[in-house]
């Protein structure tokens, strides 16, 4: 893995870090980003643009401050890449100005002035970043938080789908629910939750293990082979 691509993952660990989120995976390909997120049992994740930016401008700069003047600092001398997202988070901020202002001379300079003149025609964030005519390298931005914000949803969805087929082959093979957990030690109170409905209480990694689980024990009772039940 190139330096790059280690910086954008310890970046966005870090950034999840901070929103319930306990495990997260990214990499670099080259139409972007390409993210992977797991919540930890159940929990929400409602992260703003903001708050992704804040975090993302932190650990690119390496600094704690979110001070403009000291991130352009950064951007023009050790921390190049913290440019896209400090912009972006100016604009929420309504400090677009300010910030071109501080960029007066830099490399950056150009690049700030002509997201300024989309973000004019554009109205919002979510149109700007839906032009086709910004810079890929700030659209990167808003797709990697979009993928983190929207991928709770996509996993339930997910889940919803494993959990039906769980069941299924949970009645054909005669495991009972404890005898799952048992063998796959696994929470009970959240398995139970899970396959009564509520599909936010496992991870979709979880929840594909207890259906591959399920379905192997189906096959082995189709097959004739003695399954072993607990509980």
């Amino acid at each position: 893995m190139n330096n790059n691509r280690k910086c954008h993952v310890k970046v966005l660990n870090d950034i999840l870090g901070e929103s319930g989120v306990v495990a997260f995976g990214a990499k670099l390909s080259r139409d972007g980003l390409c993210i992977q997120a797991i919540q930890k049992g159940g929990a929400r994740l409602n992260l703003t643009f903001e708050g992704f930016l804040k975090g993302y401008c932190r650990e690119l700069s390496g600094q704690q401050s979110l001070s403009f003047r000291k991130l352009v600092e950064q951007a023009t001398t050790d921390a190049p890449r913290v440019a896209e997202p400090l912009f972006l988070l100016a604009l929420a901020q309504g400090k677009a100005e300010y910030v071109l202002g501080l960029s007066e001379g830099s490399w950056m300079e150009q690049d700030y002035r002509d997201v300024l003149s989309l973000y004019g025609q554009a109205g919002s964030m979510a149109s700007l970043c839906a032009k086709s005519e910004l810079p890929n390298r700030y659209a990167n931005v808003w797709r990697a938080y979009r993928a983190v914000k929207e991928k709770p949803a996509a996993d339930r969805r997910v889940n919803a789908l494993m959990r039906k087929k769980t069941l299924e082959a949970l009645e054909e093979s005669g495991v009972t629910r404890y005898g799952l957990c048992r063998a796959l030690r696994l929470n009970k109170g959240n398995v139970y939750a899970y396959l009564a409905g509520d599909d936010s209480k496992v991870s979709r990694k979880t929840a594909r293990r207890i259906m591959e689980y399920a379905e192997e024990r189906g096959t082995q009772e189709g097959a004739g082979h003695p399954v072993c039940v607990t509980g």
